[in-house]
């Protein structure tokens, strides 16, 4: 599919400070003796990178007098997917090559490859390995290549942007304490879909450093990129990383303020992302504190599932439950839809349905349907399943509703009413009053300023709960909240008053030595 300047989508060109800085990172200095420095550029483009590095080359044969030809043709690998972009990559190359040799030497044939970067057979390791990995997110990823990508990559899971597997390979290819710099999204530091990538690199590599620059635009566009520049090394040996987030519209790469941060030992890198100077027991996890995180229920199959009060053709009542999904809380609204969800499951698993028969009469309707999903495909005797367990002892329990998607500067509590959809995240606790607290703090500019950089925002700015970034939030002890302040919190939530609450909090962060509560990196 095209864009508008031609483009395909997921080709995003780096501009030139960019590609200086990210060749810098991995020690390809003009300066030094390239003679015997491997390098490979995983997606190549038109050739930005591809232009740099060799004058780069060149410049280092000059000064160390050896064979420039001999050293590209050795040393330098570009791959390109795109027979158009391939093209153009050849040919920046070859007039490159001849401008600074005043000879035609056809090197592009030789040290180009037009093929698929995940799944060619590269013969030899590389010293540095960079690059700006194209921007695919899964939906966008044909389905067969999906398929031999969950195959060859451990890192393929849920549902992983493109750029996930360039990272594993390229990371396989890197020789011992070769360096890799790669600028991309930023989005699998701290999403499900890059755990398994996170976890791969804190156990087996050296994460040496990661700049931000979410707000910057270093692509010879503007794109809504969120990026973000990491470089590792094929070692584990260091403790640190360096970090930095610049909040620049036009990064100066020549000014960077790094902090030094403990290096992540799992999947979770949230010490990257969160440096508060305080006691602990000041800011807490939500789950620390005693309430548990979920989200809705999926079923694979929303058309048959979920129905409206007068669709519902008899089925028997206790195969339905109220269900709220996140059309029903727009406009800072509750306004709940008369849709229910058909339940399939008793306490021990999927019901019987012959004690069922309005509800296997409609199932039997839906057979087609039902058995076409991947869910049922793997368990073709539980073809009526869902594909999350549905537990309907959720439904009483007092839930704060956090939709995906809607934009909502207020946040919902379900008394104990419905079941929420899979595009609402929920929180509950032992009691409304806790959940009216809670929702005050999650309103607060205190956590929006942690939202807005951990977590992945709407073109509009506003942040997105989801789970992942709910794990990672730190909120005043609720514990340690004085009386009064509880009784306010609980009222501002009734009131929807963000100006109570901003008070409160921020009166908490001065008491205990959070002054500068803005979160700093």
């Amino acid at each position: 599919m095209k864009r508008k300047n031609g483009r395909n989508h997921g080709e995003v060109f780096t501009n030139k400070n960019a590609i200086q800085f990210i060749l810098d990172e991995v020690n390809y200095f003009s300066e030094f003796d390239l003679s015997n420095i491997t390098i490979l550029e995983p997606a190549s483009g038109k050739g930005a990178f591809a232009i740099e590095i060799i004058n780069r080359l060149f410049k280092s044969a000059t000064k160390y007098n050896f064979s420039f030809i001999n050293c590209v043709i050795s040393n330098l690998t570009f791959v390109e997917l795109d027979k158009n972009a391939f093209s153009d990559l050849c040919n920046s190359i070859d007039q490159l090559v001849l401008k600074l040799t005043n000879q035609k030497n056809n090197v592009s044939s030789k040290i180009c490859l037009n093929t698929n970067f995940l799944t060619h057979d590269f013969n030899l390791k590389y010293d540095c390995i960079v690059g700006n990995p194209p921007y695919i997110r899964n939906e966008k990823i044909p389905k067969f290549d999906k398929e031999i990508y969950r195959l060859k990559f451990s890192t393929f899971k849920y549902r992983a942007d493109l750029y996930i597997p360039f990272y594993e390979n390229s990371l396989h290819l890197l020789k011992p304490n070769g360096l890799l710099s790669f600028i991309c999204s930023n989005r699998w530091l701290y999403n499900q879909y890059g755990k398994i990538l996170r976890e791969q690199i804190s156990n087996n590599y050296n994460l040496i450093k990661i700049l931000n620059i979410e707000k910057s635009s270093p692509f010879d566009e503007t794109v809504m990129a969120y990026p973000c520049i990491t470089t590792i090394q094929n070692n584990s040996k260091s403790k640190k990383v360096l970090f930095c987030e610049d909040n620049s519209k036009v990064i100066d790469f020549n000014n960077i303020q790094y902090i030094q941060v403990e290096k992540p030992q799992t999947y979770s890198w949230q010490n990257l992302f969160l440096h508060y100077n305080i006691n602990d027991i000041a800011l807490v996890g939500i789950e620390e504190q005693g309430f548990e995180i979920g989200i809705g229920v999926a079923t694979g199959a929303d058309k048959v599932f979920i129905k409206q009060g007068k669709e519902l053709n008899g089925i028997e009542k206790s195969r339905i439950l109220p269900l709220i999904k996140s059309s029903d809380l727009k406009n800072n609204k509750f306004s709940w839809n008369d849709n229910y969800l058909i339940n399939p499951y008793d306490n021990d698993g999927l019901c019987d349905l012959k004690l069922y028969p309005h509800l296997q009469t409609y199932f039997n309707n839906n057979k087609d349907t039902l058995q076409k999903r991947h869910t049922a495909k793997k368990t073709p005797n539980k073809w009526y399943k869902t594909i999350d367990r549905i537990k309907p002892e959720l439904l009483s329990k007092p839930k704060l509703l956090l939709p995906d998607l809607t934009g909502n500067k207020f946040l919902f509590i379900d008394e104990g009413n419905y079941y929420p959809h899979h595009n609402i995240y929920y929180i509950t606790a032992k009691n409304i009053s806790s959940l009216k607290i809670l929702g005050s703090i999650l309103m607060s500019d205190f956590v929006k300023d942690q939202m807005a950089q951990i977590g992945i925002r709407m073109n509009g700015g506003l942040p997105r709960f989801q789970s992942q970034v709910l794990r990672q939030l730190k909120i005043p002890n609720i514990k340690q909240l004085s009386q009064k302040d509880i009784e306010e919190l609980i009222i501002a939530y009734d009131t929807q008053n963000l100006e109570d609450t901003n008070r409160i909090i921020k009166k908490y962060c001065v008491l205990h030595g959070l002054e500068k509560w803005r979160i700093q990196f």
